[in-house]
């Protein structure tokens, strides 16, 4: 049987899958997270989403329960991707904070102090 030869991005989301499988393994439900692998897979994995969300003032307890869209207190894969959402668009936001609009080699990179210009989306 040939192996499956993945480009890095594909590798990158075939680790996340590893991550929440090493998580969703540690109780009854071995395919989903409860809510104490949850937050546990959040603290370790995305401690800067953690924070992120404390200086919100939203609970992993809110974000879980916004996830869980069958309400079975279960996260399965398919609902944890919202959660990845949540993850890459503060890490989108976050990226443009340091680098601007336009990212690192832009005209509104570091020490750019912008002129309302955007790339198309809004936050």
């Amino acid at each position: 049987m040939a192996s499956t030869k993945y480009t890095a991005s594909e590798e990158q989301l075939n680790h996340i899958v590893e991550v929440f499988h090493k998580y969703s393994r540690k109780s009854g439900e071995e395919d989903a997270l409860e809510l104490k692998e949850f937050e546990g897979l959040i603290k370790e994995q995305a401690p800067e989403f953690f924070e992120y969300l404390k200086k919100n003032t939203t609970s992993l307890a809110s974000v879980f329960k916004k996830a869980d869209l069958d309400n079975d207190k279960h996260m399965f894969f398919s609902e944890f991707v919202f959660v990845l959402a949540l993850i890459a668009i503060e890490i989108h936001d976050k990226y443009h904070q340091d680098h601007g609009p336009e990212g690192p080699g832009g005209p509104e990179g570091p020490g750019h102090h912008g002129h309302g210009h955007t790339h198309g989306h809004h936050h």
